[in-house]
């Protein structure tokens, strides 16, 4: 590829910018171990070339380290991506590590899986002790397309933050350079670097945004992804100043995750913040469960927000990566989707125990009426002295006749106005005989199986202190 002599930018004028960027941005920092993601396209390439330059420059004292994922989408092109990233490597005295699927990626969303690929191996070099910060050659116009990309698909204001310099344990030291004066660097330095055809294509949104969108933005102002650029950093300068004022709600709406929960909030405490405080509220809580880089789209969004002002008493919403948004009354919070809950029924005989859902249960038959109020035991007439139950958990349509009430109701029902969560539901006891369920554990036993004056045997069911 070659770019006309009067179009390259000066080598040291380039170089002077980016080591102005960096320092003032505190990007590399004296000491650091950097891991750069190098694919072998001009980006990486002379990110490369600048993070040594640097390292000399600013007397940083890196100690680097490179990474190379070979997705083996393109036959030859990736082999000689991967071959390039390896001589500039041994060239630069560089150590570089590479990845190689063991067979190339089905299916949409490619790109996105790449990326996912890409941080997750990385993220296993910085966990392994062997980095401090992954270093990628984002640019500028990457940034303007990031933050159109994220425009078009996401609610959220703070889709115009885009990308930052350094957030999240990654660095990015050109997003100072537009593409074009990165290709001209390449070109001007003599640093070989590959083509990736894909990126010519349409079948991916961000080709789209990038060939289609911005230039038409272009014809309406030439800067385009300047602009877009400089919008990110007042995005982010602003983002700072509300992110001061979900901290002091925040610390009301707020409540300690209980035992499989990942965040928690007070439903009506949140009730009675501004909407626009609550609904910052409600990103934050999302961005607590799912992670500060990752991006939820409005359907979402909007989904916990209907929640969150459900008059319902219990409700749930998928959130997807296997999270789930729970509201259980005054109880807003997000958990890990469970599996369903099975046990195997348990036979229960007087005078024995049996071991019930990790629990144990024990029978005993007594002669005559007796009865507590206690609800963790049942005391049940019967008319034999062989009467035995089943212990189960509870089955769609299930229903009893509740102590005290004229008429049956669902389980599914008796549970939700008692206040059950939800998400323990799957995990109540019901005591059945005959086929009819006598007791839900904890709750009330079945009218039809009250102790009287004239009960002859009373079963008792109790549940042993762990």
């Amino acid at each position: 590829m070659s770019v006309p002599t009067s179009d390259l930018a000066p080598i040291g004028a380039l170089r002077r910018r980016v080591a102005t960027f960096v320092a003032g941005r505190d990007l590399l920092r004296a000491g650091e171990r950097p891991l750069l993601l190098l694919s072998g396209g001009a980006d990486s390439m002379a990110l490369l070339d600048l993070v040594r330059w640097l390292d000399g420059e600013l007397g940083l004292g890196l100690t680097l380290l490179a990474l190379h994922v070979d997705y083996r989408t393109r036959g030859t092109a990736s082999d000689r991506d991967r071959l390039l990233v390896l001589h500039a490597c041994e060239a630069a005295g560089v150590p570089l590590e590479t990845v190689r699927l063991p067979r190339k990626p089905e299916g949409p969303d490619f790109q996105e899986r790449a990326r996912r690929l890409r941080y997750a191996a990385a993220a296993d070099v910085v966990a392994g002790g062997r980095a401090d910060v992954v270093v990628t050659g984002h640019n500028r116009d990457d940034q303007a397309e990031t933050v159109l990309y994220r425009l078009a698909k996401y609610a959220s204001p703070s889709s115009l933050v885009g990308m930052r310099p350094r957030a999240a344990g990654v660095a990015r030291p050109l997003l100072c350079l537009g593409a074009e004066e990165i290709r001209a660097y390449c070109v001007a330095a003599e640093i070989d670097y590959g083509v990736d055809e894909s990126n010519a294509g349409l079948a991916y949104a961000r080709n789209r945004v990038r060939h289609e969108v911005l230039p038409a933005l272009a014809r309406i102002n030439p800067s385009v992804a300047i602009t877009l650029a400089d919008c990110a950093e007042v995005a982010a300068l602003e983002r700072s100043v509300l992110s001061g004022v979900v901290d002091e709600a925040w610390k009301q709406v707020s409540l300690p995750a209980a035992e499989g929960e990942l965040v928690a909030l007070d439903v009506l405490a949140l009730t009675a913040q501004t909407e626009a405080v609550r609904s910052l509220c409600l990103r934050r809580f999302l961005h607590e469960a799912t992670g500060p880089e990752a991006l939820v789209d409005r359907r979402t969004t909007a989904a916990v927000e209907r929640l969150a002002g459900s008059t319902r008493g219990s409700a749930r919403v998928a959130l997807g990566r296997g999270l789930e948004a729970r509201r259980e009354y005054a109880r807003l919070a997000v958990g890990r989707r469970a599996g369903r809950h099975a046990c195997p029924p348990a036979a229960l005989s007087p005078p024995a125990s049996a071991e019930f859902c990790g629990r144990r249960f024990c029978a005993a038959l007594i002669e005559g009426p007796h009865f507590s109020r206690d609800q963790r035991e049942a005391w049940l007439a019967v008319e034999r002295p062989d009467a035995a139950v089943v212990l189960r958990h509870p089955r769609r349509g299930d229903r009893f006749r509740p102590l005290g009430m004229d008429e049956s109701l669902l389980v599914s029902g008796f549970l939700s106005a008692a206040k059950v969560p939800r998400a323990a539901r799957a995990r109540v006891v019901v005591a059945e005989m005959g086929g009819q369920i006598v007791w839900v554990s904890p709750g009330r036993i079945s009218e039809s199986y009250r102790v009287s004056a004239v009960t002859r045997y009373t079963l008792h069911i109790r549940e042993e202190e762990s």
